[in-house]
């Protein structure tokens, strides 16, 4: 039986500037990160837990309507990972 790969993580998109981008990709080279994804999720992580510190945002918690609109981008983007991995099979 084939074990099928599914993502754990959803995926998001953004832009830096091109001196960021560079900044990135000299630490990743360096060997800081393990990769510019490593580097992304460690600046998220360290930005959440400064803003949970300061108790200005309440990060742990989501509504039900959050919850769902999460749900729908995970089910949406699993959807996609599925067409494109059968795409590529035929």
């Amino acid at each position: 039986m084939v074990k099928e790969y599914t993502r754990k993580k959803p995926i998001i998109s953004g832009t830096v500037s091109p001196l960021y981008k560079k900044k990135i990709d000299r630490l990743v080279e360096a060997g800081e990160f393990a990769s510019v994804s490593d580097f992304i999720n460690q600046a998220v992580s360290d930005l959440l837990k400064k803003y949970e510190d300061n108790n200005s945002v309440d990060t742990n918690t989501f509504t039900d309507d959050e919850i769902e609109v999460i749900r729908s981008i995970i089910r949406e983007k699993a959807a996609e990972m599925n067409f494109e991995k059968n795409k590529k099979k035929n």
